[in-house]
């Protein structure tokens, strides 16, 4: 139907055509034969021709079982711009999904999939709007769906979607999560009895009576497709319908679809029900398939207009006509399609999945080669599509081949969880409990069981009982099976449990030689020692053992966990160029061959070792691709807030990275992350310290300290945040507290050789002995401190122990070491890459250059005159007070002399005096 030809939708394409053009995506949605279609390709000519670019699929039921089918139809006509715009960590991936490209010995990733094509759409929309058309988004595989839901929720602006969702009638819609925000849902509605009337005379080759047509109008109940077959159904009538003869049909729908099918010849009925069979239909493949020329059938196939051909595709000409052939033929007739395609089909995928349907028997050899096949698939990243054909496998598993039955429901779970679908993970797992005899398949899928069941202790700590149970006497499995039952131990803080299974999971996997394993059981082991506290001597080699380990092995998460904390280690003890190397090499081969969400767990190191090795360019880079990977992979998106926030307080703006800050605290809350909320009010913290608001800062640090010391980790050199908590506690005038503060945490780091983090306290020191009256004394701690700093430092921490010796001198009232200090600090900001750092000290450099006078007694003092100053700016007391370092009621008290000196009695009075009297 053209859009000339459409009836009775006038309203509907403007509201829609309304949408596409402002703000978003259209889901239409209706029975089956409503109009839907008709109604998109209206739309879809409207939008080519206002220079919109179309990427289009019309997926059916039966192509829900291949991988990426529709993904392939949306992008044929933009591979060759998918191939030169994506890097190739994304590009290999899509090329395999694809089958562009065979897969590579190296790991492969849907996420990866998910990614590359987020950045084909974003490239695509980058030079004008993108419209996704999807006819019949009921039956997109779940791989392409996956995708399409992924890249929708992470799409802003330049791409929408028009898409067509079958539903039954009365039903609601449930594919709107696959469009780009916002949706609208329309209702294709049933026509009304004039609109039928118009279609059945546009469209018929002979005209109806009136009361026939009428007739149709009421059959149908105002559907367009069954009223069109109604229709033609009678004109194929011999003897025509009289009002008092019943319309040739018994059933609306499949009476009507019986009768136009019964017209076929046997060959051509055995031609359909082979492409029904397939999910991607040729009119070779069928040749071959039938084993004989398809010319006639494919013509009387399509005289009825039940089928359209072009370049070889064959198509029905509604999704109901393919369904409604294949669910009609007997079981045995179809068993004999999918068996003659899969003589003739190459691809591994769909040839598995022909042999598994040719037969209802459980077979050895079926099942090992529909287990070929979802490796296959799972090499190519369609993890979803693996986890079916995983638990096929498993379903041709012969009775008495349990345990290999067993073994291909875990890697079902295995797949499924890796695919986010937790529930079906969980059911094969369940499944592969109750199958398995021997233990190495159980413990596997009792421990898949217990991953799913995490948040519910009760049943954790039931399946890891049964797990154990079950694993005793096999070091290996032993191991497994302590290590996360130490995990689980860890995450409860009983820190006792946790290191005597971790240290048993050590001397398994030593005695039963599993390299992997043995990694694992040292991170566990460093980790709860460092959590701890007072052991950080044993952690650190804990680290170092499992670190060199992993360097011998390919990359795999324990690999990468491991060499990631090593990494780490390095920069607690402040060498940060071997930090540096060691975190660069590792973001390089991941990004290689290892897996998106490795990347994005790689990244929040690679920023923090930027960030405090003076890299802050090189910080930035890092943290805002960690946040984007973070955002676009939807796996705690919060904590990408915290690490580009980071970010911002080191390499970028200060307003950028209080905005950042703001949303990480918030979306940590929101979510309920308590990991990741310490961090997130840590940068509201330090962001409030750099940006001279004392108050927020301190707020923020004592909502850590009062959430006990699960809010952050004990080793100060982890997460360092202490010396900045000690600075606005100083500022804020709790000097008490700021003195406990420096002391405890100076004694931790010497416990666990820190020194690292010594720095960062000298500074506060020297600010609190200030504050206490001793300018002088805090000056020279200050110029030791610099002095005597040596090369295992945060270099940003040594320029703000510059800026701080600065501000400190102005107090002291020397002027020269004051600007000498503020220039080096200035410079070192400069340096490092820290601009929101640089501007603060070149404020503070401005105030000191203030024009001096000669002053009288009764004249202002140089704080005095600053005081004048930002209250003349419109500064409050206690932004005056954090830029001076002073306390709120010591401006106040400030201001109170100055009113009394020149008579005056506000603000507004003392700046007019002052400006009479010259100051």
């Amino acid at each position: 139907m053209t859009d000339d030809e459409l009836v009775g939708r006038a309203g509907l394409v403007e509201r829609a055509k309304k949408q596409l053009e402002t703000s978003g995506s259209v889901l239409l949605y209706g029975p089956t034969g409503i109009g839907k279609s008709a109604t998109g390709r209206a739309l879809v000519a409207e939008r080519a021709r206002a220079g919109c670019r179309v990427l289009s699929a019309a997926p059916s039921q039966s192509e829900a079982g291949l991988p990426y089918v529709t993904l392939l139809d949306l992008l044929s006509n933009q591979l060759e711009l998918a191939w030169q715009v994506l890097p190739d960590h994304l590009r290999q991936p899509l090329e395999v999904a694809l089958l562009k490209s065979s897969a590579p010995d190296t790991v492969r990733d849907e996420l990866a999939v998910r990614l590359a094509v987020l950045h084909v759409l974003r490239r695509l929309a980058a030079s004008g709007p993108v419209l996704l058309v999807v006819d019949d988004i009921q039956w997109v595989d779940p791989s392409s769906l996956e995708v399409l839901t992924f890249c929708a929720r992470r799409l802003t602006e330049g791409v929408h979607m028009l898409a067509t969702e079958q539903v039954a009638d009365g039903d609601l819609p449930v594919m709107a999560e696959a469009c780009p925000e916002p949706v609208l849902q329309l209702e294709v509605p049933p026509l009304a009895e004039p609109d039928v009337l118009a279609l059945l005379r546009n469209r018929l080759s002979s005209p109806l009576p009136v009361r026939t047509a009428r007739r149709i109008f009421t059959a149908s109940a105002g559907n367009p497709f069954m009223a069109l077959e109604l229709g033609r159904a009678i004109l194929r009538h011999p003897q025509g319908v009289s009002p008092n003869d019943p319309l040739p049909v018994s059933s609306r729908l499949k009476t009507l679809l019986g009768d136009r099918l019964a017209d076929l010849t046997p060959a051509t009925y055995e031609l359909l029900l082979h492409a029904a069979s397939s999910p991607r239909p040729t009119t070779s493949q069928l040749a071959q398939s039938l084993n004989r020329p398809v010319d006639v059938g494919l013509a009387e196939a399509e005289a009825l207009g039940l089928i359209d051909v072009s370049s070889e595709r064959l198509r029905f000409s509604h999704p109901l006509l393919r369904e409604f052939v294949y669910a009609e033929a007997t079981s045995a007739a179809r068993r004999q399609a999918h068996a003659q395609l899969a003589l003739v089909v190459d691809e591994p995928v769909e040839n598995a999945t022909h042999r598994a349907l040719a037969t209802q028997e459980a077979d050895t050899g079926l099942a090992a080669t529909i287990e070929a096949a979802a490796v296959v698939a799972g090499g190519r990243g369609a993890l979803g599509a693996a986890a079916t054909l995983w638990r096929l496998a498993a379903e041709r598993t012969p009775a008495d081949e349990q345990d290999d039955r067993a073994m291909r429901l875990t890697s079902a779970a295995d797949a499924a969880a890796a695919a986010g679908h937790l529930v079906e993970s969980a059911e094969m797992a369940r499944l592969a409990v109750q199958a398995a005899t021997r233990p190495e398949t159980k413990v596997a899928a009792l421990l898949l069981l217990a991953d799913a069941a995490w948040p519910e202790r009760e049943q954790r700590i039931a399946l890891l009982a049964e797990a154990f149970e079950a694993a005793v006497g096999d070091p290996q499995l032993e191991a497994r099976v302590r290590i996360l039952r130490s995990n689980s131990a860890y995450f409860e803080r009983r820190f006792d449990d946790a290191q005597e299974d971790a240290e048993v999971a050590e001397r398994l996997a030593r005695e039963c030689g599993d390299t992997e394993v043995l990694i694992e059981a040292l991170s566990a082991a460093s980790n709860i020692r460092m959590a701890r506290g007072g052991e950080q001597g044993s952690s650190d080699a804990l680290l170092e053992q499992a670190a060199e380990l992993a360097r011998a092995l390919p990359l795999s998460m324990a690999v990468v966990n491991a060499r990631q904390m090593a990494a780490m280690r390095e920069l607690f003890g402040g060498r940060t160029s071997a930090a540096i190397e060691q975190i660069s090499a590792l973001v390089d081969e991941v990004r290689e061959a290892g897996a998106v969400r490795w990347l994005a767990s790689t990244l929040i190191s690679a920023t923090a070792i930027y960030e405090r090795s003076g890299r802050g360019a090189d910080a930035l880079v890092a943290g805002h691709e960690c946040y984007q990977l973070m955002q676009d992979l939807g796996d705690e998106p919060e904590v990408g807030l915290v690490v580009a926030c980071r970010a911002e307080w080191a390499g970028g703006t200060a307003t950028m990275a209080r905005e950042l800050a703001d949303a990480a605290l918030e979306g940590c809350k929101l979510v309920g992350n308590e990991e990741w909320t310490g961090p997130a009010l840590m940068g509201v913290g330090i962001i409030g310290v750099l940006m001279g608001d004392p108050q927020r800062a301190v707020e923020a640090f004592d909502a850590i300290a009062d959430s006990g010391e699960g809010a952050m980790p004990y080793d100060p050199a982890i997460i360092p945040w202490h010396a900045d908590y000690a600075e606005a506690l100083v500022a804020a005038g709790r000097l008490d507290d700021a003195a406990a503060l420096i002391a405890e945490i100076r004694e931790r780091a010497e416990t666990l050789d820190r020194s690292v983090v010594l720095l960062g306290l000298a500074r506060s020191e020297a600010l609190l002995i200030a504050k206490q009256g001793d300018p002088a004394a805090a000056l020279e701690l200050l110029e030791k401190t610099i002095t005597t700093a040596g090369d295992h430092i945060y270099p940003l921490d040594l320029a703000r122990c510059e800026l701080t010796r600065g501000r400190v001198a102005r107090q002291a009232r020397r002027r020269s070491v004051a600007r000498t200090a503020f220039l080096d600090a200035i410079e070192q900001f400069e340096a490092y890459g820290a601009p929101a750092w640089r501007e603060v000290a070149e404020t503070e450099l401005a105030r000191l250059d203030v024009p001096s006078r000669s002053r009288q007694p009764s004249e202002l003092t140089d704080n005095e005159l600053q005081i004048v100053a930002m209250v003349r700016d419109g500064s409050t007391n206690r932004e005056i007070a954090a830029a001076l370092y002073l306390s709120v009621k010591a401006v106040e008290s400030q201001l109170t002399r100055l009113y009394r000196r020149f008579g005056v009695a506000n603000r507004t009075q003392l700046l007019r005096t002052v400006d009479r009297n010259g100051h």
